[in-house]
């Protein structure tokens, strides 16, 4: 990037809610931007999973576009945060050759994000790994010679009977002229019964172990990756493995049946080369968004089990890093096979939803504490336009913000998914007709602290009443403004009441902090008598349709 054209977008943030780049901050374990504030990021996912791998931008579609005036929208939405994928397979197009057009275009998303004050992880996706297997992620010529089996001969009968080693080829598809199953062929099952099939295991296995050199290929893979968006202010950092499965556990039986033992034996080398080798050379101030796997460190037996992360410290680096932010997922689904039997769960199961959402996010945060690392999900709701989803997305915002995580549902649109469960039904912000699924962003569009003067402590969102409650210590040294966001259309249509408070004396507007709300939905107060520093100073909020919370 040209250093004109980069002083003008920094120039364009700096009114926006966030400010320079994202660190973090070693005392509060919560990220932070250059001006010192505690930054909480809400967001979506944008993952274009096959060719052009990039959202359109000048034409809006309901499930193929990213336009400008939709990036108003996730702004005015309250949305300051993207998960972008950026695919292997679209960046190696041939062995050990770059497509520097597509890393162009994917820069070019991540300004026209940033100039607005979204900030983008680049995420490495991947489902069942690649085309030839009935997924996606990493170029299919690194796919060649699976096996057909899990282990040293032909698989158990009974195994491949309950989907386990049943292999790829004996479902029968129809191929391309590629020699890829055609997608219609493959989304007649469930994409996740694929990955156990022995092709996905022995391609897994492969990647984690270096087998074929494939280890050597995903770091070169993200050492060109890093190298190209080294420096971008409005990029926070890598998510370096998209859901990775836990390879050939059959072998090795540990794996299966000792929650966090893969992540400590295979995960954790792999992402501490990443960041040694790919992430830290380019840029030093890049974070690590580093995810464990989805099994089986959770399980839907008994309410649901989740265990602890089996990583034994930030990959790469030490406890208390300032680099690494652990990352999770969290879907209602993964609690029983039959909950999400109608495609999301019914609203029959919202308390056993919230239960499991609560028990999710509270134990990776956990797992984050005794890391010392802020903690994110990345991923969650994947649920359609219904009373239902509403409740899904509400069970696990709650519980992130009682542990101060930041979050990005998926996803903003379909994107020609060819690995989701969803299937013609639109997961996304839009029906398939154009339409806006307002109970969805509804529910996404919930107040909250998205930049805080200071250390933020804790915040809480009542959608039943619309009272807000906040809390944080305040910094009068921090020169930007704390931001509340406080939707008006969905939240608020007849107005609002705020205050600030220190124990009980009430603030006031003037002598002890200004106010500018001239920017709707967005209210960006700033304390400046000095007898608050380092006080815990609440926000409270409620409509002026009920009775005062205050």
């Amino acid at each position: 990037m040209k250093a004109a054209s980069l002083a003008l977008l920094l120039f364009s943030t700096a009114a926006l809610a966030q400010l320079g780049k994202i660190s973090i901050n070693p005392a509060s374990k919560l990220m932070q931007d250059a001006s010192g504030r505690s930054v909480i990021f809400h967001g979506v996912n944008v993952v274009y999973k096959v060719a052009p791998y990039i959202p359109q931008r000048n034409t809006f579609d309901s499930q193929l576009s990213l336009t400008d005036a939709e990036i108003d929208d996730l702004v005015n939405w309250g949305f300051n945060f993207v998960r972008l994928g950026v695919m292997w397979e679209a960046v190696e197009r041939t062995p050990d050759a770059y497509n520097d057009t597509y890393l162009d275009e994917v820069e070019g998303l991540i300004n026209r994000l940033g100039a607005k004050g979204i900030y983008t992880l680049v995420d490495a996706h991947q489902d069942v790994l690649a085309r030839k297997i009935c997924g996606e992620g990493m170029p299919n010529f690194y796919a060649t010679n699976l096996s057909e089996d899990c282990g040293n001969g032909t698989a158990p009968w009974l195994l491949s009977e309950v989907g386990v080693c049943k292999s790829i080829k004996s479902y029968g598809f129809k191929y391309d002229a590629d020699g890829n199953p055609l997608i219609e062929e493959c989304q007649k099952h469930n994409f996740a019964g694929y990955y156990p099939s022995p092709e996905a295991i022995d391609l897994f296995e492969r990647l984690y172990y270096n087998e074929t050199g494939l280890t050597d290929k995903f770091v070169n893979y993200w050492t060109k990756v890093a190298a190209r968006y080294a420096k971008n202010p409005y990029v926070v950092g890598y998510d370096p493995l998209n859901e990775p499965f836990p390879s050939n556990f059959l072998k090795n039986l540990s794996i299966a049946y000792m929650p966090g033992y893969f992540e400590h034996l295979a995960l954790e080398p792999l992402y501490s080369r990443l960041f040694t080798e790919s992430y830290q050379p380019a840029d030093n101030s890049m974070l690590m968004f580093f995810e464990g796997t989805q099994f089986p460190g959770t399980v839907g037996i008994l309410g649901g089990l989740v265990a602890p992360s089996g990583f034994s410290k930030p990959p790469g680096a030490d406890f208390n890093s300032t680099l690494h932010v652990l990352n999770d997922h969290s879907y209602c689904c993964q609690l029983s096979a039959d909950i999400c039997a109608t495609g999301e769960p019914d609203l029959s199961k919202a308390a056993d939803c919230r239960e499991w959402h609560e028990k999710r996010v509270a134990t990776r945060r956990q797992d984050a504490d005794r890391f010392g690392i802020p903690l994110f999900i990345s991923e969650f709701g994947a649920c359609l336009n219904s009373t239902s989803c509403v409740q899904e997305i509400t069970s696990l915002v709650d519980a992130c913000d009682e542990h101060l995580a930041g979050w990005a549902y998926w996803q903003f649109k379909n994107y020609a998914d060819l690995t989701t469960s969803a299937g013609m039904q639109s997961e996304g912000f839009y029906n398939n007709d154009g339409t806006l699924q307002d109970g969805k962003v509804k529910a996404l569009t919930r107040p909250y602290l998205m930049a805080t003067q200071g250390t933020l402590l804790s915040m809480r969102f009542l959608d039943d009443t619309q009272d807000f409650m906040g809390a944080f210590i305040a910094n009068v040294t921090v020169a930007q403004p704390t931001v509340a966001y406080l939707n008006q259309k969905y939240w608020y249509p007849q107005g609002l009441r705020f205050q600030l408070s220190q124990g009980k004396t009430v603030l006031k507007e003037g002598s002890d902090y200004t106010m500018d709300n001239a920017q709707a939905n967005f209210y960006k107060f700033k304390i400046t008598n000095s007898r608050f520093n380092g006080q815990t100073v609440n926000v409270l909020v409620n409509s002026k349709e009920t009775d005062p919370i205050y």
